[in-house]
């Protein structure tokens, strides 16, 4: 058995805890956000069972030309959902089978033409994110978090200009969770930073760790290589399972921020908890691809009680 295979088995096997993220095969729909990027504005709900209750993923697009708000639902096969606008499409389903649970597919001609991105220049998105809940366990509580999930490339094409740089030109499917200090009595209550899964990156790099600073938010990014995550290859089209216990990892990245200058107000580890979750794609260059998703699983599984109160 691979160590991907060992890795995915010890996620879902674990014994205790509680599954974090809510909808993972995203029954319930999306809200949808207003693509101005900064705050999150509703434009629209797409939703097709309200049986199920109100939607917990957001849907991000921001930087993007167009806009899935009100874009019509359509059936795409029987118990899949679909529903696009002139650059992006969302689909969902079918529920129960072994395909994809999501799939996300962007064509940034639409977005670019042909002019590539200028250095400065914002980009489109298209993400789908949601908060945990508020009785998440703080880092000290826990004794593993185990991180899961399927994907596999559908599409992926490249279409270099004159000007294509890999600098600042790329397709990229990342998963980011927020690394957060949600103590309401310390002073840097809020402050968090970003832990990264890169699952595709169209200039290859899969031996690359990224630390560094978010220029948008002034907050760190501690992305490690792929090999933390999968000994697969997502360009080979077939599915790939990534898994991880995001506990040491969560503990690694605080470390750097905290000797970076990051996080400056607290470093305590007693104060800091995953806030919330996004994925899907970044695309900086010209490409036309698709991502899916499936079996996405983030468990929580703490140690005993140890009694203390928590003022948290």
């Amino acid at each position: 058995m691979g160590l991907t295979a060992l890795l995915v088995a010890a996620a879902f096997a674990a014994p205790q805890g509680v599954d974090l993220i809510a909808d993972p095969r995203f029954d319930r729909g999306f809200e949808v956000y207003d693509p101005t990027p900064g705050a999150k504005v509703v434009r629209g709900v797409q939703q097709w069972d309200n049986t199920l209750g109100d939607p917990v993923w957001g849907l991000a697009q921001w930087s993007s030309r167009y806009s899935l708000a009100g874009a019509p639902l359509e059936e795409a096969a029987p118990g899949v959902v679909r529903f696009f606008d002139a650059a992006k499409s969302v689909t969902v389903g079918p529920r129960g089978d072994a395909g994809p649970d999501l799939a996300l597919a962007i064509d940034s001609r639409r977005e670019w033409g042909d002019t590539p991105r200028k250095k400065g220049q914002l980009w489109p998105h298209l993400l789908v994110s949601q908060r945990f809940p508020e009785d998440t366990p703080f880092l000290p509580d826990l004794k593993a978090l185990h991180f899961s999930v399927d994907a596999r490339l559908a599409r992926a094409e490249r279409f270099d200009r004159e000007g294509y740089d890999p600098h600042i030109h790329a397709a990229q499917f990342l998963i980011f969770f927020t690394v957060q200090n949600l103590n309401r009595d310390s002073a840097g209550y809020g402050d968090f930073l970003w832990l990264g899964v890169s699952v595709y990156d169209d200039r290859g790099r899969p031996d690359l760790s990224i630390i560094g600073g978010d220029q948008d938010l002034g907050k760190l990014i501690y992305t490690p290589a792929r090999a933390a995550y999968t000994d697969g290859d997502i360009t080979s089209g077939d599915w790939t399972a990534y898994a991880a216990d995001l506990l040491p990892l969560a503990k690694a990245a605080l470390a750097a921020a905290w000797d970076r200058g990051f996080l400056k107000d607290s470093q305590d580890l007693a104060d800091y908890r995953l806030g919330g979750m996004n994925l899907g794609w970044e695309v900086t260059g010209i490409n036309d691809v698709a991502m899916e998703v499936r079996r996405l699983s983030l468990r929580a599984e703490t140690r005993p009680s140890t009694g203390r109160g928590d003022a948290r």
